[in-house]
């Protein structure tokens, strides 16, 4: 790779004084400049992609603006017919690509069913109905997980309803709607913007998938305007869900009843709060999670139901609070805030009681509780970037043939410490994991170039 300088607040050069930085920096720009194309050795590590397939989205895009530069080339001023388009290099080049894909990604739905007939109009349809649904499931995950992958268009996407990048991406410290680790994100690309992300590359696939269902005899215009009103209702509907579910109030009626909209409104109301108050995703969401289990509509006597004493929502509030590391706001709450909160809690616990009860009405015994269904929503540990930093900043310094920073590192233990975190991030863990890893990310972190932020 080519040697970039450090700069004085490189934290590499946090062991020398300024004098000792000045002098390094400068002996590397000596060296750069008579070099500037140096290139160093440095440690990798070889990854291996496995899916059923890369068939991204741009894939397709690729092979229809071919169909269409040929059908604009060939065609004069009159477009060539149906058949003289399925005659066409190019368009067997997309169909073929599209029926790669149906077999490789939805073989029952979308290959099985069509290929014998040869019904490409079929297979093409089937394909637009299978990726939106994938598509959704994928970005309404990374709402609840609170992850970020920075750059989602058409050719980061895959078919199969599969992210394929080399990032920047990351989870989520401080909420904000259009978060992103990525400088160049933008707001398209933010974190609540992604099943809008989602929503525009499935438009991609759909406009892609058009000239098959053209040169077929079917509309493509109203194919077009039936899978992308559908494809509009799922993503809403999928990121509802998740926010029902992670609040416990996914009660498994009407999703237009009125406690899918008081869900609604909750959301929308803390989700203010957390913006102004910089709210650490994981944080809230969890400690949410233990005032639900403390507090469960689920146990008998004072907690099934009825009003309840002001002190009763002040001891929710207290927990959700935690202590000094687990208090999941970065800015101290100010009264106004502190007093939004408190209601909040108070409006919260009534409809997750209400929402208990419901779903006791119509199942006829004793739902799940929701404590429960919230656990395996809103997990516990997610690995932010500061941790990442710090495990792979031990293992390996830096210290290379060519490279001036001396070896501090090797150390792998935070490396393996991570994988375990990994393998089950909703349980508890152990009392070391919790006090390392459950806790707000450093303040320093959230300023740091290679942490917070990447170009």
């Amino acid at each position: 790779s080519v040697r970039e300088l450090p700069r004085m607040v490189d934290p590499r050069l946090s062991q020398y004084d300024d004098r000792q930085k000045r002098e390094l920096i400068s002996q590397l720009a000596a060296q750069a400049k008579s070099d500037p194309d140096m290139m160093v050795e440095e440690k990798c590590a070889m990854t291996t992609r496995v899916a059923s397939s890369f068939v991204r989205i741009g894939h397709l895009d690729l092979f229809a603006r071919r169909v269409e530069m040929a059908q604009m080339k060939g065609g004069g001023k009159k477009s060539p017919s149906k058949e003289k388009v399925k005659e066409m290099s190019q368009y067997q080049e997309l169909e073929d690509m599209m029926w790669h894909a149906c077999y490789r990604e939805y073989y029952r739905d979308a290959y099985a069913p069509y290929w014998e007939t040869k019904d490409a109009q079929g297979a093409a349809m089937a394909l637009m109905e299978g990726a939106m649904t994938r598509i959704a499931k994928m970005v309404g995950g990374w709402i609840r997980v609170g992850f970020v992958q920075g750059n989602f268009n058409a050719d980061n996407c895959l078919v199969g309803g599969r992210t394929m990048d080399y990032g920047p991406f990351g989870f989520l410290d401080v909420y904000h709607p259009l978060s992103a680790k990525w400088t160049g994100s933008g707001e398209h690309f933010g974190f609540m913007n992604q099943p809008n992300a989602g929503y525009a590359n499935l438009s991609v696939l759909v406009e892609s998938l058009l000239p098959i269902i053209d040169a077929n005899g079917g509309d493509s215009d109203v194919v077009r305007d039936e899978m992308l009103n559908k494809a509009q209702t799922i993503f809403t509907d999928t990121v509802d869900e998740v926010m029902r579910t992670k609040m416990g109030l996914d009660c498994g009626g009407d999703d237009s009843s009125d406690s899918a909209k008081e869900a609604e409104e909750l959301w929308e109301e803390m989700e203010q709060l957390l913006k102004i108050a910089r709210g650490d995703w994981t944080l809230f969401w969890r400690q949410l999670t233990y005032v639900a289990a403390e507090y469960s509509p689920a146990k008998s006597g004072k907690e099934s139901g009825g009003s309840y004493a002001s002190d009763y929502y002040d001891g929710m509030l207290t927990m959700l609070l935690g202590d000094k590391d687990t208090n999941p706001f970065y800015d101290a709450l100010t009264t106004e805030n502190r007093a939004s909160l408190r209601a909040w809690i108070e409006r919260w616990h009534v409809a997750l009681a209400e929402c208990y009860r419901s779903a006791s009405e119509r199942s006829g015994d004793a739902p799940t509780p929701p404590e429960e269904t919230m656990r395996l929503a809103n997990p516990k540990y997610t690995l932010g970037e500061w941790m990442l930093v710090d495990a792979y900043s031990k293992a390996d310094p830096g210290k290379s043939p060519g490279n001036p920073f001396p070896a501090k590192g090797g150390d792998y233990s935070g490396v393996h410490e991570l994988f375990d975190l990994c393998k089950d991030p909703y349980a508890e863990g152990s009392a070391e994991q919790h006090r390392k890893y459950y806790r707000r990310a450093p303040d320093e972190s959230l300023r740091a170039g290679g942490t917070a932020f990447m170009s």
